[in-house]
């Protein structure tokens, strides 16, 4: 009964990798000295696959191999022990045989199995003769004992065969770790081999490294320090010795390596060298030596800048804040925080609906992941601190992970910015009424004018007053302006008379509107008394004087123009621009009417005005 499978067996005989490989002198003195114990001319060592009986050894015999149907061994396969044929012609299983018919002629056949360990006969070692034999019981015992060195031979010869695969193997997993240098190295730290990465990271050739000492790629500092020594101490000790430091390649120059060395033992346990490996990490080194920098500059800069930082984790409700950012936000450095209501607690109530939206805009997984919001926050002292949060949602596997950011305090900016806004109301109001009264002095100026150059020069004229009276209320940012600067300002006109314009009263700031309008008025005076009045005459003058009194129980200013020494003075007959703008023309921005009196001596214009309305507390 047969103990095997045929695919069994075929597949174990192709594990041996020995059909078709040349002769070997091992197997040729095994089937010679089995020929001479059985002292037949003619023996074979035969293996049998699904097609043909191929002779790795053979003797006498011409062929190197025969169909599977001829072969005597395929019988022996069949057997337990020494399978035998005294004569081929009288047996009925082979006398139809080409190799009992035809040459070689067989009559004798005795064939040992060549059996591998695990129980598969892949063939035998067989002797053979042309005339009939009886082998005797020693012959039969020697074949087997032969038989059995065939399989020791092709036994050693298979797992010599494995070894040779699994170093060309090794050799490979070695050489193509390029990134890391995979070095060996015997007790003494001489180097025994040396893979492909370790010459493309250091340098040197296997060949040039073998026999040499490890110390060649350490720095000399180390060197110096005995490190390469202390290193394979480390390794014996623990089993383990670590290497992150600086080493040398064959032309000098430096790289940062991270590494280990461990131990080589024997099957004993007993130490026989030690196995190194390294990698280059000096891009590595260098970034992260660039990434620390990076984050000094980042500290010095938001120290700097006087920033807070914040992170958050909002999925489990997590929070930090430095101490900037605690110090800004009014929280102790020990009071907990928690994501959401922390910010909420500090923020002004009328502020926390924008934070808690730019917030949920941050975390909209369809938005645009950032938070800028200000708000304010509670201060000291009852008041509040305008904060400038700026922040960004970082995504783990496209979910919500961390939200981080900085807080900068812009109380000065936000103050500022409405400081700016007001400014701008002003300028715009200022515009409108400045405006307005162009509008007036001109569409006033071109009545009662001959011709378009009168009216030029005397839209001109009041244009420039106005400019006047602009120019001192921007020296002093339009909150005041002093009485005797815009006196001596309007009077500018009189040019060289103007020293026979004599000014006396306290200093008294204005408000901007009633400075303008007081310009305006004393222009009006100025040119009508150069043209027609007190100016006009060499000896004539102005004496205006200005004084604070009290008229009906009311605070007042009074202002007084009082011309001296012109021509004969006779009440006009129309009223013209400057004398509605002198009288109640003034009225909203003076607070009170300015009065003409025509007398003998000379024009003489009184106002009294409210003193709440004119001038700047």
């Amino acid at each position: 009964m047969k103990r095997w499978a045929e695919a069994d067996r075929l597949e174990a005989l192709e594990r041996y990798k020995i059909m078709d490989t040349p002769s070997e002198g091992d197997f040729d003195d095994i089937a010679r000295i089995a020929a001479q114990i059985c002292g037949v001319p003619m023996a074979l060592v035969s293996l049998l696959d699904d097609k043909r009986q191929w002779f790795k050894a053979k003797l006498g015999i011409a062929a190197g191999e025969t169909p599977r149907e001829w072969a005597f061994c395929g019988h022996a396969i069949q057997q337990l022990g020494v399978f035998e044929v005294q004569d081929a012609s009288r047996d009925p299983r082979f006398a139809e045989n080409p190799l009992v018919t035809s040459d070689p002629s067989l009559r004798f056949y005795a064939g040992a199995p060549l059996e591998t360990p695990d129980g598969y006969p892949l063939g035998t070692l067989c002797v053979l003769d042309s005339k009939p034999h009886q082998l005797s019981d020693d012959q039969r015992s020697a074949l087997l004992a032969l038989a059995r060195q065939v399989m020791t031979q092709m036994e050693h010869r298979r797992l010599l065969a494995q070894q040779k695969a699994d170093e060309a193997r090794h050799r490979q997993i070695l050489h193509s770790a390029i990134d890391y240098a995979i070095i060996t190295m015997d007790l003494s730290g001489r180097v025994t081999s040396w893979n492909e990465g370790a010459r493309r990271i250091l340098q040197w050739t296997e060949e040039e490294m073998c026999g040499r000492l490890c110390d060649e790629f350490f720095t000399p500092e180390d060197r110096e320090a005995g490190l390469p020594a202390k290193e394979m101490g480390a390794a014996l000790r623990s089993g383990y010795g670590t290497d992150e430091r600086w080493h040398l390649r064959k032309d000098g120059g430096r790289f940062w390596a991270n590494g280990e060395m461990m131990p080589l033992v024997d099957d004993d346990g007993i130490p026989v060298g030690f196995l190194k490996i390294l990698r280059d990490r000096t891009e590595q080194r260098l970034s992260r030596e660039k990434l620390e920098a990076t984050e000094r500059r980042f500290e010095l800069a938001v120290e700097a800048a006087e920033l807070g930082t914040w992170d958050a984790v909002p999925a489990l409700r997590l929070l930090e804040w430095d101490a900037r950012t605690r110090e800004l936000l009014g929280v102790g450095l020990d009071h907990p925080l928690e994501f959401g209501r922390s910010f909420t607690d500090v923020v002004h109530p009328d502020d926390r609906d924008d934070v808690a939206a730019a917030v949920a805009h941050a975390l909209d997984p369809g938005a645009d992941n950032r938070l800028d919001v200000e708000y304010r926050v509670f201060a000291p002292g009852g008041k509040f601190r305008s904060i400038h949060a700026r922040g960004r949602l970082i995504e783990n596997d496209g979910q919500p992970a961390r939200l981080v950011g900085t807080v900068r305090d812009v109380t000065e900016r936000a103050q500022a910015d409405e400081h700016r806004a007001m400014l701008t109301n002003e300028l715009q109001h200022r515009v409108k009424n400045t405006l307005a009264v162009v509008q007036g002095i001109v569409g006033q100026s071109l009545r009662g004018v001959g011709t378009p150059m009168e009216a030029r020069d005397a839209i001109g004229d009041r244009l420039a007053s106005l400019a006047r009276a602009h120019d001192l209320l921007t020296q002093t940012s339009w909150t005041a302006a002093p009485m005797e600067s815009i006196v001596d300002g309007a009077v500018d006109i009189a040019g060289a008379h103007k020293g026979r314009v004599h000014l006396s009263g306290p200093n008294i700031a204005l408000k901007p509107r009633a400075a303008l309008a007081l310009a305006m008025a004393l222009h009006e005076l100025s040119t009508n008394a150069i043209k027609y009045g007190s100016l006009s005459k060499d000896q004539g003058y102005v004496d205006m004087h200005w004084t604070y009194r009290e008229a009906e129980g009311r605070p007042i200013v009074e202002v007084v123009w009082q011309e001296v020494g012109g021509p004969l003075v006779s009440e006009p007959t129309r009223q013209g621009f400057g004398t509605r703008l002198m009288t109640n023309g003034l009225r909203s921005d003076l607070g009170g009417e300015g009065v003409l009196s025509y007398l003998p001596d000379g024009v003489r214009w009184t106002l009294q005005a409210d003193r709440s309305v004119i001038e700047e507390a």
